[in-house]
């Protein structure tokens, strides 16, 4: 029994420790607490919401003949992709999230990225706001690249993926009444 009080009494001492090191600060609990947080709420993350497919082709800008070995980017998922000999990647699957930008105006019912797209001997190419709609598989977009000019420098081309034409129709309506 007096080993019993001996052992009961040594494992409050250990925890009034531990309790008094938490609250003078000395142990910094809610930075570890908000890791721990942040570390277990990304995992999963990207295989539970909606996604969609892209496969994008790559062609000559000038002949239309695809391109084998062009390397498409997605910086949003940090990938890259390399084209077949029909200048398509594989399909690739893109994680769907909500523009913040417009939930309030009119929520877009697609996701976007960015295709960064190169080939030795070709202008660079980066296409903004590429559609990939939920749960929907899309055979492109179509990449023309263009040969560098021998000698000359060259800069990226840049190109924005407009709006679909019924959502930016639905805006107007939505607003005009």
């Amino acid at each position: 029994m007096r080993q019993d009080t001996k052992s009961l009494i040594n494992i409050g001492i250990i925890v009034l420790v531990i309790v008094a090191l938490f609250y003078s600060g000395y142990i910094p609990y809610h930075r570890y607490v908000e890791k721990q947080i942040e570390a277990f709420s990304e995992i999963g993350q990207e295989s539970f919401g909606p996604f969609g497919y892209i496969q994008p082709q790559v062609v000559d800008g000038y002949t239309e003949e695809p391109l084998e070995g062009a390397v498409v980017v997605i910086p949003e998922i940090n990938q890259k992709y390399r084209t077949n000999a029909q200048g398509l990647t594989a399909d690739i699957r893109i994680p769907i999230k909500e523009d913040p930008a417009f939930k309030d105006i009119l929520p877009k019912p697609w996701g976007e990225v960015t295709l960064i797209v190169y080939k030795e001997g070709y202008i660079d190419y980066v296409l903004f706001h590429t559609h990939v709609w939920e749960n929907q598989g899309r055979k492109g977009p179509r990449i023309l690249l263009f040969p560098e000019k021998e000698g000359e420098s060259s800069h990226p081309m840049a190109i924005v993926e407009g709006p679909h034409r019924l959502w930016v129709n639905e805006l107007v309506k939505k607003y005009k009444e």
